[in-house]
């Protein structure tokens, strides 16, 4: 009985050390085949490497493996296509094996990251320093690109985008539509604060009442027919919308900034007021956009223009509500008027005669 305690003892023993003395892998298929040239391609612009920088102080083999011998230490990358890159000294940089593993022996050091795609990185005893990755199936550089961050340029292009296609829509409503959107100025001119709280209820009532519909068109056979329609005019209605007063708070704005505040002035300046309105309110959006990367900056940059975008939406809505589209007819104040002052009063009036007022005489003049 004690020996096969001491036997299964001894197992389990064995089985530890051997699983400790196991290497390490990280898994992921190997394929067989040559490797496409765009996707070598592909895969170094991801990593950063090109062919010429990488031969500079690295080690770049196209096709088969290589082996840093212990002796030895490669002071950039090591890259190899179609074969393994085994490391039993020392690299500095990262080792990238395309259709190949990265296999890390016992004493090898890689200061940079170890990459495989459509290979696997093995650690058998060495140290990595970096990264450790690879890819089964899909091109490293697909996963780089979906994952990298924003860059400035990028971040000012997409802002500067979106204004653009502001200001076009801008030029094409004060083409079509210059009634309502000049009917919707001046619902934000009457009460800015009503407009916001209508815009708030709009934007919490839209779910329900959409939903509220829908229920009620499910009732008939016909109002089931009409849903898909309800569905997608009800968004389409409900951007429309908010559009219209976005752009009638930037002309309101623009109109205080350009001083031309008569709604009825001439085509020339509501178009100027317009496009200056509408910079100013994708000012923040740009200035964001410049900031990008620098952190905190960038974090407050970003909150600030969604509140700036936010309310000019949600008040725009509202009046956009308020004056319904810009087809409410505009309110005339009945207020009295005022009574002719008796300086005021024209003469002759009938049944009064007029009389010629006397001139007083000169000093000197003989009075006739």
């Amino acid at each position: 009985m004690r020996r096969s305690y001491f036997a299964a003892a001894a197992m389990g023993i064995l089985l530890a050390a051997a699983h400790a003395a196991a290497p390490r892998v990280l898994d992921a298929q190997v394929s067989t085949g040559a490797a496409p040239a765009d996707s070598v391609q592909q895969a170094l612009r991801t990593w950063g490497l090109t062919k010429e920088g990488v031969e500079l102080k690295g080690r770049y083999v196209l096709s088969g493996g290589t082996v840093v011998e212990q002796a030895d230490t490669v002071a950039g990358p090591v890259v190899t296509i179609g074969g393994n890159a085994e490391i039993r000294g020392r690299v500095t940089g990262g080792v990238y094996a395309l259709w190949g593993d990265v296999i890390v022996h016992p004493g090898a050091e890689v200061v940079g990251g170890a990459n495989a795609f459509r290979g696997r990185v093995i650690i058998d005893g060495g140290r990595v320093r970096g990264d450790m990755q690879s890819w089964t199936s899909a091109a490293p550089a697909e996963a780089a690109e979906a994952a990298a961050p924003m860059t400035t340029g990028r971040a000012l292009q997409l802002a500067a985008g979106w204004a653009g296609m502001l200001v076009a829509i801008a030029l094409l409503v004060l083409v079509l539509a210059s009634a309502n959107l000049e009917a919707t100025v001046r619902a934000l001119e009457e009460d800015f604060g009503r407009a916001l709280f209508i815009g708030v209820l709009g934007q919490l009532g839209f779910l329900p009442l959409l939903l509220f519909a829908i229920v009620a068109l499910a009732v008939t056979v016909i109002g089931i027919l009409l849903i898909p329609f309800v569905l997608v005019a009800a968004p389409v209605a409900f951007a429309g919308f908010v559009t219209l007063g976005w752009l009638a708070l930037a002309l309101l704005t623009g109109r205080a900034l350009v001083r031309s505040r008569e709604a009825s002035g001439s085509r020339g300046e509501a178009l100027r007021a317009l496009v200056v309105g509408v910079l100013v309110l994708m000012l923040p959006w740009l200035i964001a956009a410049g900031l990008q990367g620098a952190g905190a900056m960038a974090l407050v940059a970003r909150i600030v223009a969604i509140g700036i975008t936010w309310v000019a939406a949600t008040a725009g809505l509202g009046a956009t509500l308020v004056s319904r589209a810009g087809n409410a007819r505009p309110r005339v104040d009945a207020r009295p008027a005022q009574p002719l002052q008796g300086w005021q009063t024209p003469t002759p009036v009938a049944g009064v005669a007029t009389a010629r007022r006397p001139i007083p005489a000169r000093p000197g003049a003989t009075p006739k």
